[in-house]
């Protein structure tokens, strides 16, 4: 026994000589790149592979009761679930409880009211003799603790592990734009973990809220937008250093206790310096997370192409109104068509510089339900599948599953009576969802349209050699389909849905698909999924804008098992970890701020290029300030030596200056912290003619974080 013992120590301790050899002869093996962890929660920041659950934690689920009405407040618990402006007991643990529900769907996200703590008493409108809580979380008190309503830190913290060990991420609503209602009991007020920071009745000389009244209709002015309250809510001053700090300290917060994704409330009604800076920090944070916001508009909208273009400026991604309200007339009350929806994605895909980030929806906590719009569940099915298989990002309302309905955005929000797993809608979103995470065609492709009329679409969606094809009929009139050319390769497909919705198994031959009638509220999907491409292809990168030191992941495909090269412009980026389907990387130091083409090298192949916003720095707010007089049409513009003001090129200027006071101008402007700029004012008119001011260059050092107001500039002729 003992020999034996000492023959076991010799040979372990001549194993971990060979080991420690074989390292110092292969050093690659001591420094081998770390293979990406690619779980379902592990990547942030692409959303493409995603099912987007909306949740209002108060009307979900009640899984403890001692947090229905902590304070005893009347006119605020409702456990009959009638009064729809009452608390219905909602909470974490709730959702905690349903957490198999949700992973059974499918979902992988789940997006959920803003967590932190809200106005405490019902506020009471005079108007109508009502009062109304805070259920919904946009009526701030403390962004920095959690509402009692739902939990404690502990049941935050036991929320998100639950979510992540079954497969889902979590996303906060987030709402940085105002406070509480002026005229409420907290008249505005808010609080830094408990500690009262100020109040909208009694701000006057802290400059923490803007004071113009609420935006009436007729008042459609960006600066209007910006700068008057929404709805009574206390308008808070992004402009102001403290506010800002107060408003990025408490982001901090939540993601240090894992959150993974935010949901900006009315980025429409916040300045693009703030929501630049905002998500400028957000995305140096050392696990930095996706980023959406809603900006509101109809359609058609004045405001279209600022909303288009707000992601490329401030790299918060947009909820997609545009789709959701041609695709809600299409499916919901028939006041669109199916061509409709086909331009719609058209016109986007050239539009939407990041399409395939666009947070898709049908329904929505500020809509009229898409059951109540339209009630034959035949055409919802539809309506989800177009969903579910279209680019972008999509968001099941909660309840949509169950076919709850309500016929405007407050009666929509009803109590989760029913968790049943066997609806028809249930068993389409867990299919789509799992076809979605399978098959990048429907991650990242592009989409071409093969067949279509009033009431049909055929559609493919293709990432390089992967597709999924798709041919949806809202009606009730069965189509024969004709002439229907596909890039599948030759064979069978089967349905993907496995005849859910009556779908067809087809043969492809030669590019083609032999006639066949598309029933009456039909679908059918196939699907193929091409072997691992020998290529790097860029499905997707997150977040989209960032600087030096920032962490970005990189999806896609044919990455190879072994380290390559990831490429910022010319330059090569540090990687963190590297899979097939993902590389995680630092941005490198020494990229020239703008847009620029990133691309994965692998042995002699370079990928397709995605394009990525290179900052100058860590982002600041100046507040330029301008005294001149313009002609009618024209406006003031700065422009500067820096990324940020268009490095001199005025026809690519910042956004316009605002003039409430003329001919004095101002605007908050995002530009690098502690620089020292070189800029002109300039006036351009509607057409696009550009007047330079004269004189010698103005010169400003701007400050190293928070906001800072520019002397006040007379134009110089």
């Amino acid at each position: 026994m003992r020999r034996r013992k000492l023959y076991s120590v010799i040979l372990v301790i001549f194993t971990l000589l060979m080991l420690g050899q074989s390292d110092l002869l292969s050093p690659a093996a001591v420094h081998a790149t770390p293979v990406c962890n690619s779980t379902d929660v592990s990547n942030k920041t692409n959303y493409e592979s995603d099912t987007v659950y909306e949740l209002m934690t108060d009307r979900f689920a009640n899984g403890d009761t001692t947090n229905d009405n902590p304070y005893s407040k009347s006119n605020s618990f409702d456990s009959t679930h009638t009064n729809i402006n009452d608390y219905f007991g909602g909470d974490w643990q709730g959702i905690i409880n349903n957490i198999s529900y949700l992973k059974n769907m499918g979902i992988t996200a789940i997006w959920i009211t803003a967590p932190y703590n809200n106005l405490d008493d019902a506020y009471y409108q005079s108007s109508n003799s009502t009062y109304y809580n805070a259920y919904h979380g946009y009526w701030a008190k403390d962004y920095f603790v959690p509402d009692e309503h739902w939990g404690d830190w502990t049941k935050f913290d036991s929320l998100v592990s639950t979510a992540h060990s079954n497969g889902i991420k979590v996303i906060i609503d987030y709402a940085p734009n105002h406070t509480n209602q002026t005229d409420s009991v907290e008249a505005g007020g808010f609080y830094r973990s408990g500690t009262l920071q100020g109040r909208w009745n009694a701000d006057t000389t802290n400059g923490y809220f803007h004071h113009l009244g609420n935006r009436l209709d007729s008042q459609t002015a960006k600066y209007d937008y910006e700068n008057r309250d929404l709805a009574n809510l206390a308008d808070l001053s992004s402009e102001n250093s403290t506010i800002q700090n107060y408003l990025t300290d408490s982001i901090d917060v939540w993601l240090s206790h894992g959150v993974d994704g935010i949901r900006n409330d009315a980025t429409l009604h916040q300045s693009d310096a703030f929501r630049t800076v905002f998500a400028d920090h957000v995305n140096a944070n050392a696990n930095p997370v996706f980023h959406f916001g809603e900006y509101f508009i109809s359609t058609p909208d004045t405001k279209y192409d600022d909303y288009r273009t707000s992601p490329d400026r401030t790299g918060i991604q947009i909820l997609d109104f545009e789709l959701a309200n041609v695709a809600r007339g299409t499916f919901g009350d028939f006041s669109k068509t199916m061509e409709d929806l086909k331009n719609t994605i058209n016109y986007t895909a050239n539009d939407y510089t990041y399409a395939n980030k666009a947070v898709t929806w049908l329904d929505s906590h500020d809509k009229e339900r898409i059951a109540s719009l339209q009630p034959n569940q035949g055409i919802e099915h539809a309506a989800l599948s177009f969903l579910l298989t279209s680019r972008g990002t999509p968001v099941i309302y909660y309840g949509t599953e169950q076919y709850l309905t309500g016929i405007n955005g407050d009666a929509g929000r009803v109590w989760m009576s029913s968790f049943d797993q066997t609806t028809t809608a249930f068993k389409l979103i867990k299919k789509l969802s799992d076809l979605r995470k399978s098959n990048p065609a429907i991650e990242y492709g592009n989409t071409t349209f093969r067949w279509d009329n009033n009431d049909v679409l055929v559609y493919e969606r293709k990432f390089y050699n992967n597709i999924v094809m798709v041919a949806v009929n809202r009606s009730g009139t069965t189509y024969n389909l004709t002439g229907l050319l596909t890039s599948l390769p030759n064979g069978t497909y089967n349905d993907y849905l496995g005849g859910l919705l009556s779908g067809h198994n087809v043969t492809v031959s030669g590019g083609a698909i032999p006639a066949f009638n598309l029933g009456a509220t039909e679908v059918s999907v196939w699907s193929y999924q091409a072997p691992t491409s020998s290529t790097p292809d860029i499905g997707a990168v997150g977040p989209t804008m960032g600087r030096s030191g920032d962490l970005v992941a990189i999806d896609g495909d044919g990455f190879g098992t072994t380290s390559g090269t990831v490429n910022f412009g010319t330059t090569a980026a540090t990687i963190q970890c590297w899979a097939n389907n993902e590389i995680k990387v630092t941005v490198p130091s020494g990229v020239t701020a703008g847009k620029v083409n990133v691309t994965v090298v692998r042995g002699s192949n370079t990928s397709n290029a995605y394009t990525y916003t290179m900052l100058s720095g860590q982002q600041v707010q100046v507040i330029f300030h301008e005294n001149a007089t313009t002609t009618s049409g024209q406006n003031i513009y700065v422009v500067g030596n820096v990324s940020e003001l268009g490095n001199w090129d005025a026809s690519k200027p910042y956004v316009a200056f605002f003039n409430p006071n003329y001919p004095g101008w101002y605007l908050p402007v995002s530009v690098p912290a502690g620089t020292n700029i070189q800029f002109k004012f300039v006036k351009r008119d509607s057409g696009g003619t550009v007047t330079w001011e004269g004189g010698s260059n103005h010169s400003l050092t701007t400050p190293s974080s928070g906001a800072a107001d520019s002397p006040s500039y007379t134009w110089q002729p």
